[in-house]
């Protein structure tokens, strides 16, 4: 039958040391501006015998300094039902014959940290799953410490960073992403093969991917392959001089957000230029109105002084030329009033306060309009692929064929565009993508034509080699997407090492250990990933072959 100090060493994982008495006591502390007590238990403990006067540098065993730390230390160890566990112990001083007078060697501490590694592991874990608010409340810690145990975390997990970029890295994709507002960015280097980062740095740019490059050797420089990230010019001058055996590859993913972005260009201008007409027909109808009631005006006023006129001349004799004239236009107008009446047309008896359209003006700006309020929303139809466009966006597609050629050729060469980016012979991408240039120069949209000079003469090598090699950046995307999703849960980090060490521990094949759990293997993560892969390839190619079909 087990002890209870045995138990509560085996639940806290309390290894290499003797658990001389546990007390319990009540803490205070400082939470939302108020002082809450609460219990906590207090372990008093020391190494074993063999573990005692280490050197904490070489672990050799040293002499004692002839005296011990004046009061006793703590260490926070794993919560055990909420409540908080301190180890408490009075480190002793040693004489290391190479490294001097220290404190020896603390089994249980994880490094320098005042926290076990228990206790910081499970805060690594703890924080990619949810923010730092969350964990500051589960585990009663100040937000500050949960950066210090990750670090202290991975720097345990994996003492020598630097492993990673020599362990034979032959395929790596680039690219900068946004951690903090501001323009505040890092650079990431990812390994294509083994999925996962390699190297973080604050800030980008050709200094500080050189300063990447800088840390292979001539050897290792020589057996980079393929170096694929955005259109950005700093990659294309690195690969240059520091990998001249490499392939340069564009990401498909940046080709697709130039060819979306002059489209949605395309789009602005057109729903621009429909406004416009729309304000130019109503403009013209108005103007066609307002004449109209001058007209009217003038007709009416014309009408009574002929009345008056007609009124004056003698009533006996032949009626003269002047008279007769008058007396025609009195009656073309009374019929005119007489006409309009019974066509339920207001009579013009004064100017109106405010100009009425007539209904057929009425009906045409009512059928320009509603074609205005329909290519509302056209930007999502637009922007995705045919086969995964529902049934309203396949609508608002064919409204742009009917009635906007020019938007709708955009889209046309948006689609091909997208093709060749999914083609798997790179000689047939060759010639198409040299027919999808000529096209988008010579469709008269400046957006496209810009698009097309920008390919050809800067990137459409590297698209061709993306097609050839099958290689792009889009898991170098996926991590910045995943950098992102945990810089948000975190809420964010004021310090940029504890952030790149949460980083290292995510984005790699490191597994968290957590005590008296079981945990999957680094081969087994590696395998699921790879089987994920595999099932989102073979959707991908279901779905085009449905489209084409």
């Amino acid at each position: 039958m087990a002890l209870p100090i045995t138990i509560l060493k085996n639940v806290l994982n309390l290894n290499l040391m003797h658990v001389e008495k546990c007390e319990e006591a009540i803490t205070t502390y400082q939470a939302y501006g108020e002082t809450y007590e609460q219990p906590s238990i207090f372990v008093h403990a020391r190494p074993f015998k063999r573990s005692q006067c280490l050197c904490p540098i070489c672990k050799q065993k040293c002499v004692m300094n002839g005296h011990k730390m004046e009061e006793e230390s703590s260490w926070r160890a794993s919560n055990l039902g909420g409540m908080p566990v301190y180890i408490l112990y009075r480190p002793q001083r040693i004489l290391c014959p190479e490294h001097g007078a220290l404190n020896e060697f603390i089994p249980w501490a994880d490094g320098t940290s005042r926290f076990t590694a228990a206790f910081n592991d499970e805060v690594a874990w703890f924080v990619c799953q949810m923010s730092k608010t969350a964990i500051c409340e589960y585990l009663s810690i100040n937000w500050r410490t949960v950066g210090n145990c990750i670090k202290a975390s991975h720097a345990r997990l994996e003492p020598d960073i630097s492993q990673r970029i020599h362990d034979d890295v032959r395929r790596i994709c680039v690219d900068e992403t946004a951690y903090r507002k501001g323009y505040k960015y890092i650079t990431v280097v990812y390994d294509m093969d083994r999925n996962r980062v390699i190297w973080i740095h604050e800030c980008h740019g050709y200094d500080v991917f050189a300063e990447f490059c800088r840390l292979l050797t001539p050897e290792e420089q020589e057996k980079i392959e393929i170096v694929a990230g955005d259109g950005a010019s700093w990659i294309d001058s690195c690969k240059k001089e520091f990998f001249p055996n490499a392939t340069r590859c564009i990401d498909f993913f940046h080709v697709a957000q130039w060819i979306n972005k002059a489209l949605d260009e395309v789009r602005i201008r057109t729903a621009a230029k429909a406004r416009r007409e729309y304000n130019n027909l109503r403009d013209e109808y108005i103007k066609a109105e307002a004449e109209a009631v001058v007209a009217a005006e003038k007709a009416k006023q014309d009408y009574h002084d002929a009345l008056g006129e007609v009124a004056a001349m003698p009533h006996r004799g032949r009626p003269s030329a002047r008279k007769l004239e008058l007396i025609s236009f009195i009656a073309e107008y009374e019929a005119a009033q007489a006409q309009a009446l019974e066509n339920n047309q207001p009579r013009s008896v004064g100017r109106p306060k405010k100009i009425q359209l007539t209904p057929e003006h009425e009906a045409s700006l009512k059928e320009l309009s509603d074609r205005i309020d329909d290519f509302k929303g056209a930007k999502f139809a637009l922007g995705h692929n045919p086969e995964n466009c529902t049934d309203n966006q396949v609508k608002k597609l064919q409204l742009i064929e009917n009635n906007y050629p020019d938007l709708y050729r955009a889209y046309q060469l948006k689609e091909a565009l997208r093709l060749i980016l999914h083609m798997k012979d790179p000689d047939q991408a060759a010639t198409e993508l040299a027919k999808w240039i000529d096209d988008a120069k010579n469709s008269g949209l400046k957006p496209m034509k810009e698009l097309a000079d920008k390919i050809e003469n800067l990137h459409k090598e590297n698209i061709l080699n993306a097609i050839k090699c099958q290689a792009n950046s889009a898991k170098s995307e996926s991590t910045n997407t995943t950098i992102k999703g945990l810089i948000k849960v975190a809420r964010g980090f004021r310090n940029l090492d504890n952030m790149i060490a949460l980083i290292y521990l995510k984005c790699s094949d490191i597994v968290v250990p957590l005590s008296n759990r079981p945990q999957p293997s680094a081969e087994y993560l590696a395998k699921k990933r790879a089987r994920a892969n595999e099932l989102r390839r073979l959707r991908e190619e279901r779905r085009r072959r449905e489209f084409v079909t």
